[in-house]
């Protein structure tokens, strides 16, 4: 079996990324099946490295919205080369239909469309492009329920978990207090967390609001890059908070930060089923996240949904319990478990997947 894992934006530190990451690693390690990853842009060199040494294969073919007919060409032209069996598309809209059809053109059996989010910011395009994307595609996943009736309506889907590995996010209170030293955290600091890339469905910015309204032994810790990260910290300065708001930029011990934190926020202007989430819940930290965010992420029964309204998020973190972390770490692991969020066990649905489709 042959499969190439796509991904329809930047292969780097984001959720979409680390489903494909961890799924071609895990998948990689069957003994009948060969999986590739495609990118739309330059992966970074660490990231091509860790997939080569589990046998994965990178592929990047650039300009996808820039120039969407040539990549269109590079893509069919890839695909007739390997001749794969399973092409597995990650996105979150109708738009999709470019790979899908390329698949179809090169004579691709399984073709794959995974839904990852409950909205996408190309509404235009995306209706524009639903008779295709339904013309090529031959099965249908989703990251949770939300995410699947939004792009694919009353149509059948799979529901492929966002798992982790579970036991790599576990709270750690001497990583934790090593990271806290090396940021300047004292003990009486209160830190928040978040976490993901810096665009205008994350809603960093926010943050920014809600930390000058909390009492300065609030601190605030931003980790990843992206689009808008020099605007954010630009705006960081303006307000006079350089002093309370650390940016971190891109990392790869994500753990690590977690373990420092305090309390994890995440202002999502929209989401579907954040991975961060799951890391967050793993690693037994209280979560207060927007109400725009789908309510199927409350996996542990523990997560604060409160509406983007900076005086209602004051409020909330003000009133957040913080837990015994070790105790609540380990009860989240177990509930996470439970509900098949280990990545292990996705990545054994996913192959059994593949392998009915082409059954067919």
């Amino acid at each position: 079996m042959k499969v190439l894992l796509v991904s329809t934006n930047n292969l780097s530190d984001n959720g979409v990324s680390t489903f494909i990451i961890n799924n071609a690693k895990l998948l990689a390690k069957k003994q009948d099946i060969h999986v590739d990853v495609l990118a739309p842009n330059e992966v970074a060199e660490d990231i091509t490295i860790d997939l080569k040494e589990n046998k994965v294969n990178v592929f990047e073919i650039h300009d996808r919205n820039s120039n969407p007919k040539q990549y269109f060409k590079n893509l069919v032209s890839l695909l007739e080369r390997k001749k794969y069996d399973v092409v597995h598309v990650n996105g979150s809209s109708n738009i999709m239909s470019i790979e899908l059809a390329a698949a179809f053109f090169a004579g691709v059996k399984v073709r794959v469309a995974h839904s990852h989010n409950t909205v996408t910011e190309h509404e235009k395009l995306h209706k524009l492009l639903s008779i295709p994307f339904n013309m090529f595609v031959n099965c249908r996943v989703a990251c949770n329920e939300a995410a699947g009736k939004w792009l694919f309506n009353k149509k059948n889907f799979t529901v492929i978990d966002n798992g982790i590995f579970l036991d790599k996010y576990r709270f750690n209170p001497v990583v934790g207090e090593r990271m806290r030293k090396q940021l300047g955290i004292s003990k009486k600091d209160i830190l928040l967390g978040h976490v993901g890339g810096f665009n205008e469905q994350k809603n960093q910015a926010f943050l920014l609001d809600v930390i000058k309204k909390l009492d300065s032994k609030y601190k605030l810790i931003l980790v990843g890059q992206g689009g808008m990260f020099d605007q954010v910290k630009k705006q960081t300065e303006e307000m006079d908070l350089g002093d309370r708001v650390i940016f971190t930029g891109s990392v790869h011990n994500v753990p690590d930060y977690l373990s420092a934190m305090d309390v994890f926020v995440l202002p999502s202007r929209f989401e579907g089923q954040p991975f961060v989430v799951v890391e967050a819940s793993a690693n037994g930290l209280p979560i207060i996240l927007s109400d725009k965010i789908s309510r199927e992420s409350n996996l542990t029964g523990k997560l604060e949904f409160v509406s983007l309204d900076s005086k209602t998020w004051v409020e909330a973190i003000e009133k957040a319990d913080l837990p015994s972390r070790g105790d609540e770490s380990d009860d989240n692991i177990k509930r996470l478990a439970a509900k098949g969020y280990d990545a292990v066990k996705n990545a054994d649905d996913l192959y059994n997947l593949y392998a009915e489709k082409l059954k067919r």
